[in-house]
């Protein structure tokens, strides 16, 4: 089947033959091979694919970041190759909508919810007042018009993300981009983020492209697409389960879809390439998941206590966040901190860590009350014996996978070890990307580096918020596997995490009650 429905003549997406390479060491790392997609106005596009195989630079090129090296790119009627950028910015400034994986990332602290989905309307020269109108009708459009008044700081994880597509339609875009929208958020909360997407784009009588690994996604689309090294493998409509069939592209190419590639148990990972000779079928490795056991039943004996809460609560803006938790965080053990979104997942990580105060009760960190700290004792008692992976951690653009890792180490103090770096990025799936510099990497291999980071410097306790939430399934149990080794071999791993993956593979799982604020 061709790649490109009969789109008559609205189009709001024509992607032909679309080539985008990296450079490297080694030469070119070609992340989109060939790729072809139509996508006709007003329709409702999920994108699913594993990790690298080239979505995040598809919306890369479809949002004007990423320049292609050949083929044809319109979005919204602008032809992108070779567009100056003052083409580009006005294309995103004027016909785009851009919703973020970690919406928060782009809500400035500093004014409340109104301003900030006023902000890019009044960045394209819109007046206050009007700005703030149209605002306030997106809020409303999006039953979000009770948060105008709250400042960033005091939202749930799911009012955030929803307030991100507020400011990312106020404006009225013609087409709507949204990456991983629900990645780091629980079942319920990204179902209301979906319903809002689907909501506002019809309203709107605009295009939606939805990148996500969520299979849930598939509620609120037309047409679902399905991307494997670079190129589009397999298309369907959900409405229609029997109803999904190969892409093959204009060179004959086709990926055999999930249930002949994993059937009978044998290959992972396999590729099937259509020649004049017949279909060749090359493979890699096999990818088995962690043995598990659900609940607060441990798998091994419980270590050493590196760290405790103690009755400790937390509330923003008069809400209460945690409310007289207790925990012990034991050496050898994997502990999965679960829970909805705006449960208070990562405040208690960062409570833990001494990056948040607390508003009762005692932190204890490695030996150490933490009210008795101040903000540089506090770093220097983390570097001494604590790494932490935050949402969205930053990595060094520049350097290459396996620099980073070595960075790290360095700026610890401690020697340079080759083997432990080795060793991960051979755990981690990381042994092909290390001459890579890190700008060039997918979000889900960002993701698996920045696990990587905080390992490698062998911690006495490793903290990480949702490390698996731009992870394909295969990846979140490659990822858990390298937690539970770093368990094993004695560090004290605390997660925050709703990933089955992860709680299935966990020695002790805390669920923080849930919160009515989603």
């Amino acid at each position: 089947m061709s790649a490109a429905p009969d789109a008559g003549h609205d189009v709001a997406v024509d992607v032909h033959d679309l080539f985008c390479l990296y450079p490297s060491p080694h030469g070119s790392v070609a992340a989109l091979r060939g790729m072809s997609l139509v996508i006709p106005a007003g329709e409702r596009l999920v994108v699913h694919g594993p990790n690298g195989s080239g979505k995040s630079t598809l919306l890369g090129v479809l949002s004007a970041e990423i320049s292609p090296s050949s083929g044809r790119v319109r979005v919204g009627g602008v032809d992108l190759v070779g567009a100056d950028d003052a083409t580009r910015v006005a294309l995103r400034r004027d016909r785009l909508g851009l919703v973020d994986q970690r919406a928060r990332r782009s809500l400035r602290p500093e004014l409340d919810v109104l301003d900030n989905v006023a902000l890019q309307l009044r960045i394209a020269g819109r007046r206050k007042v009007e700005a703030r109108e149209l605002a306030r009708e997106s809020l409303e459009l999006l039953l979000l018009g009770h948060l105008a008044g709250r400042r960033p700081e005091t939202l749930s994880g799911g009012e955030a993300q929803r307030v991100g597509v507020a400011a990312a339609l106020a404006h009225r875009p013609t087409v709507v981009l949204a990456d991983e929208p629900t990645g780091e958020l629980d079942a319920h909360a990204a179902d209301l983020v979906y319903d809002v997407l689907a909501t506002a784009v019809t309203e709107l009588g605009a295009t939606l492209v939805l990148v996500t690994h969520d299979p849930r996604a598939t509620r609120v689309a037309d047409r679902v697409v399905r991307i494997r090294d670079g190129r589009l493998s397999e298309q369907w409509d959900p409405a229609r389960p029997d109803s999904e069939t190969l892409v093959i592209d204009d060179r004959g190419w086709v990926r055999l879809p999930d249930a002949l590639r994993h059937g009978a148990g044998a290959v992972s990972g396999a590729v099937a390439v259509a020649t004049a000779e017949g279909v060749l079928l090359r493979g890699t490795s096999i990818v088995a998941s962690p043995a598990a056991t659900l609940g607060a039943t441990r798998r091994t004996a419980a270590g050493q206590v590196v760290a405790t809460l103690s009755g400790v609560s937390i509330a923003y803006s008069g809400d209460a966040v945690l409310e007289g938790v207790d925990l012990d965080v034991r050496s050898h053990t994997l502990t999965v901190v679960s829970g909805r979104s705006g449960s208070g997942k990562s405040t208690l990580l960062r409570a833990l860590t001494g990056l948040a105060p607390v508003d009762d009760g005692t932190v204890t960190l490695l030996g150490q009350r933490l009210d008795g700290l101040d903000r540089d004792q506090r770093a220097r008692l983390r570097r001494s014996g604590v790494s932490v992976a935050a949402q969205g951690g930053s990595l060094v653009e520049t350097l290459h996978v396996r620099d980073n890792l070595s960075l790290a180490r360095s700026a610890r103090g401690l020697p340079g070890d080759g083997q432990r770096i080795d060793e991960l990025c051979d755990l981690l799936g990381l042994t092909p990307l290390g001459s890579r510099p890190v700008s060039s990497l997918s979000g889900g291999e960002r993701q698996r580096v920045a696990v990587a980071r905080s390992l490698v410097v062998e911690p006495v306790i490793a903290v990480l918020d949702e490390p698996t939430s731009q992870l394909d399934e295969g990846n979140a149990e490659v990822v858990t596997r390298a937690l539970v080794d770093a368990a094993r071999r004695g560090c004290a791993v605390i997660v925050a995490s709703h990933d089955p993956v992860l709680l299935d593979a966990a020695d002790l799982v805390v669920d923080l009650s849930p919160s009515d604020r989603l």
